[in-house]
């Protein structure tokens, strides 16, 4: 069983990129569901019909469904939305602004993570495909069965104990109490964030794909997520540069962005490394029903087989300790004299002097670091160490 989160910068082509991984895995043989957490419903553009909230079929082993997140938020977990509500509104705070923050952040990705859990445990498929919103909401979706679960802890050591003894739960400051139901329904939803957790911190199971274009905004925005990705303990298994002009048009009017493109490539190369990489060409139409999305899928993988692990290891590592942080990157065959680095603000630059030139890195720091100094660096086995401390010491 294998899980693929598919995200990148909005107009990136993830969505398309998305159907064409779940065409090629049907036309394999694997019982795929592509599933869509977009809004936009892009996905029955795509394959020009409508995709709803109920399960739609494609083609041979090939089902989609556009998450109806309002759906499945109010039908099983609007109980505690209602509680929050309640809670907000005795602390005399207007009854609509209540409700907009009792629909805290994220709380309708989590709904979309718990569809995803129920077809796990049902066995449904053998791949699921999920289109995500764009990668810096994908990337807080990804991250609540994380925040949800320290949340439902303490929730639950406060009202744990009424509901295991069956007495009545005290009144606490006039605010409105939880009842016995919904600590009950919290139980349930705290075990089921912890389950789709367990299913996406195993690389086995579940792999992160980045889709970026070849320019400087998309490939920053795809290093943030990567970082983020690290953070999480989600596995980066393959980066996918779409939309590359091809070798036609290096001599014609598009010839200066051509050259520039090669530039980013090389970047990617080199910033995403040991990542694996996939470049896709620029189609010679718009990307929109069965056939050319067909075409899309052979372009990006050829005779390969988009179920597989293409890579399992963190490229980045942060460790936090006592003294400190400290910032693992790999580096393979760079020399310590081959590379200088610097910190700007919350970026981290490192300048690397290779065979075909200098390059510069740009790192973005993990909130974390902000609280330290840049201190030192070693390169230890194709890695390189960055240590970061307190600015006294």
């Amino acid at each position: 069983m294998r899980v693929l989160f598919i995200t990148g910068k909005g107009g990136v082509g993830k969505s398309a990129i998305s159907s064409a991984t779940a065409l090629k895995l049907a036309e394999l043989g694997y019982e795929t569901l592509l599933m869509s957490t977009d809004p936009a419903h892009t996905l029955s553009d795509l394959f020009e019909t409508r995709i709803g909230a109920e399960e739609t079929k494609i083609s041979k082993n090939l089902d989609a469904v556009q998450v109806d997140v309002v759906h499945e938020v109010t039908k099983h977990y609007s109980e505690i939305m209602d509680f929050i509500t309640k809670v907000l509104k005795a602390r005399k705070i207007d009854e609509i602004l209540a409700y907009e923050i009792a629909n805290f952040p994220g709380i309708t990705g989590a709904a979309a993570l718990l569809k995803l859990l129920r077809y796990l445990e049902d066995k449904t498929h053998d791949v699921y495909i999920l289109d995500m919103v764009p990668s810096g909401d994908a990337l807080r979706i990804l991250y609540l069965p994380f925040i949800f679960s320290k949340f439902s802890r303490r929730f639950m050591k406060l009202f744990a104990p009424f509901v295991e003894i069956g007495k009545p739960i005290p009144a606490i400051a006039n605010i409105p109490l939880p009842s016995k139901e919904l600590i009950e329904t919290e139980v349930q939803l705290l075990e089921m964030l912890e389950k789709i957790h367990s299913y996406m911190v195993d690389p086995k199971i579940t792999s992160l794909r980045i889709i970026m274009n070849p320019d400087s905004f998309s490939i920053e925005n795809a290093k943030r997520t990567l970082i983020q990705a690290c953070i999480y303990g989600l596995n980066t298994d393959l980066v996918i540069v779409n939309k590359i002009l091809p070798e036609e048009l290096a001599e014609s009017y598009l010839s200066e962005w051509y050259k520039i493109q090669r530039d980013y490539l090389y970047r990617c190369e080199l910033e995403f490394n040991p990542i694996p990489i996939k470049k896709v060409k620029l189609l010679n139409k718009e990307v929109k029903g069965l056939e050319s999305i067909k075409t899309l899928a052979n372009e990006i993988f050829g005779d390969d087989d988009p179920a597989k692990v293409y890579y399992e290891g963190k490229p980045m590592q942060i460790v936090q300790g006592d003294e400190g942080l400290k910032i693992i990157l790999k580096v393979p065959h760079v020399k310590r004299d081959e590379l200088e680095i610097e910190r700007y603000g919350d970026e981290l630059l490192i300048h690397l002097n290779t065979f075909i030139g200098k390059s510069v890195v740009i790192l973005p720091l993990p909130a974390v670091a902000y609280k330290f100094s840049l201190k030192k660096a070693k390169i230890i086995k194709d890695e390189l160490h960055i240590y970061f401390g307190e600015a006294h010491e």
